[in-house]
């Protein structure tokens, strides 16, 4: 029987071989594999604007409750196409998205409507508080320049510190707009969720991926899609069709009294203290910075509903809202008192149709507003 040896040094050789399923690579080939990388994800993240077909019709609005809620790529898309297809943006929460009210029923429809033509794009998105209107034009505004918009300021989000971001509310609306580091943000969320957070905002493929995964794969990774389907082919169920209109209302349709809601005592944040009205400001600088004609709408906002002594407090807390906005040289219209009946309230801010109706004939009538029309871009 024979044996082979292996000396010393042949070993030390062996030792020295490679595991077969190792990779090294050198400072080149590591620079092409990531200029390949980045090439094929900005080519892909710009092709999807012409891959996936979107053709909005009139009164468009975006698809935005539940899971598409944080689809901010879909959101810059319809801003993108606003803007080459609308005069006007009409930026705000779900009041300018029209919860109540099918899509044709909106506040920008019948400016529209009152204008005679469509020029009034609706920019609304459930939820978008003030901070969110800071957080979605700094991080998906890249087509919101050079243009003209009108820009809600809703009451309700410095009616109490819970609205304000400071109260225990545990689930608050677009946290991926919040500011991540604030100290008076109760935010409920780790530190590494929050950089999450910062990290898709900072670069625009995050956003894409999200977009994809919650219009084609049910608000799923593709591993876990693929484990639900086993038997599906994943690239099937990208059909590059955008999310449909959503025409009809979410909401009801009846006015607070018909609900018997209760009048409220809100307390109205300090402007010193808020981080709403921050974050309002900031939303402000950064149009002023890209060049918009900006236009502030006041309310709506359900004043009926408040207690004397909240009624007191806002109406302190208004008039700095308009103190500020004539010492920076914002035109506004305030359509929070006088203007619109109780029973045009849903709720604490949401309008019905006839409600919206109103308010569009009042801003068009209105001397600053019509002011601000005849300026416009």
């Amino acid at each position: 029987m024979k044996y082979s040896t292996i000396s010393g040094s042949e070993k030390e050789k062996a030792a020295m071989i490679p595991n077969s399923n190792s990779v090294f690579l050198n400072v080149k080939e590591w620079a092409v594999t990531l200029v390949l990388f980045f090439g094929i994800c900005f080519g892909i993240y710009f092709g999807w604007y012409r891959w996936e077909k979107f053709l909005p019709e009139p009164d468009f609005r975006s698809t935005c409750w539940e899971e598409r809620m944080s689809d901010y790529w879909a959101y810059a898309r319809w801003t993108r196409y606003a803007r080459e297809h609308y005069t006007i943006f009409l930026m705000g929460d779900s009041v300018i998205w029209g919860q109540e009210v099918n899509n044709d029923e909106t506040i920008s429809h019948f400016l529209n409507a009152e204008s005679g033509k469509e020029i009034v794009a609706n920019l609304g998105v459930d939820g978008l508080h003030c901070a969110g209107e800071n957080g979605m034009i700094k991080w998906f505004g890249q087509y919101i320049h050079d243009s003209n918009i009108i820009l809600e300021f809703n009451p309700l989000w410095m009616s109490e510190p819970l609205y304000d971001l400071r109260g225990n509310w545990k689930n608050f609306f677009h946290p991926r707009l919040a500011p991540q580091f604030s100290t008076r943000i109760h935010y409920f969320r780790s530190m590494n969720e929050r950089l999450g957070y910062l990290f898709e905002n900072c670069f625009r493929i995050p956003a894409l991926v999200r977009h994809i995964m919650v219009d084609y794969f049910g608000n799923k990774s593709v591993t876990a899609w693929i484990m639900a389907n086993p038997y599906r082919n994943p690239f099937s169920a990208i059909t590059f069709q955008a999310a449909p209109l959503m025409r009809k209302a979410p909401g009801r349709g009846l006015d607070w009294e018909t609900k018997k809601l209760k009048m409220k005592d809100s307390p109205f944040v300090p402007f010193d203290e808020s981080v709403q009205w921050k974050g309002f400001l900031g939303a402000l600088d950064k149009l002023k910075k890209k060049n918009m004609h900006v236009f502030v709408l006041l309310g709506p906002f359900n004043t009926y509903q408040l207690t004397p002594k909240s009624s007191e407090r806002y109406r302190k807390m208004i008039a700095e809202v308009k103190k500020t906005l004539d010492r920076r040289g914002y035109p506004w219209f305030d359509c929070t008192t006088g203007i619109l009946p109780s029973n045009a309230f849903a709720d604490d801010c949401h309008l019905l149709k006839g409600g919206h109706a109103i308010l569009a004939g009042a801003m068009m009538k209105d001397t600053g507003f019509r002011k601000w029309i005849e300026e416009i871009r």
